[in-house]
């Protein structure tokens, strides 16, 4: 399977192409607001790097929120454009797991039993989602939320933590999550899926 996978929820504007779970090239910058201006220009880089065509492509996976209102709508919606004109599969990640997953790798060395993923919400807010280390993997210890920063001072009490933040995403991770929810059967229907936004979006400026 050729994946293509975007990443626009964060501060970092991502795009991987992945054959097969194996990452064959991944472009992507970190600055905010530039991703309506470069994501196209990234997804053509890449589909040339990997020696490809768009029509090559099998499915897409897109990194679905919570982060910025912006990247998502303007990410979703390319995704969407592809996926409807080459009538492929769709892949929806949630980014906060995304996040946390960059953290598996056993190469790493990090034995904390907790990961906590973690992106800048705006007004001392922040979206995060808390993770137990198992076995290699990684199991949510509760839903995603948008909390207070002191009470994300208080899930995390006497918890030994490794955090990840916006910079940490990646559309490599975005696509190998994308792959098994696509081989368990759980692809998005592009036609009813909307961003994850958690917070309600007239509690944010489109500028975020």
């Amino acid at each position: 399977m050729r994946l293509l996978s975007i990443e626009t929820a964060t501060s970092v504007c991502g795009v991987a192409l992945l054959t097969d779970d194996v990452l064959q090239t991944e472009e992507s910058v970190e600055a905010r607001n530039i991703h309506a201006e470069r994501l196209l220009g990234m997804i053509d880089g890449t589909l040339r790097t990997s020696g490809l065509r768009v029509r090559d492509l099998d499915a897409v996976a897109i990194s679905i929120g919570p982060g910025s209102f912006t990247g998502l709508r303007i990410g979703l919606s390319v995704a969407k454009g592809l996926v409807f004109g080459l009538e492929i599969e769709m892949a929806a990640v949630p980014t906060l797991e995304a996040l946390a997953w960059r953290l598996t790798d056993p190469e790493a060395g990090d034995a904390s039993p907790y990961v906590l993923a973690a992106i800048d919400a705006r007004r001392d807010e922040v979206y995060c989602q808390l993770f137990r280390r198992s076995d290699r993997a990684l199991v949510a210890s509760g839903p995603p939320q948008d909390l207070h920063v002191p009470a994300l001072h208080e899930l995390l009490e006497g918890k030994q933590v490794t955090v990840t933040g916006d910079g940490g995403c990646s559309a490599a991770t975005v696509g190998l999550l994308g792959g098994r929810l696509l081989r368990a059967g759980q692809g998005a229907d592009p036609a009813t899926l909307e961003p994850w936004y958690i917070k309600e979006f007239f509690l944010r400026t489109a500028s975020s």
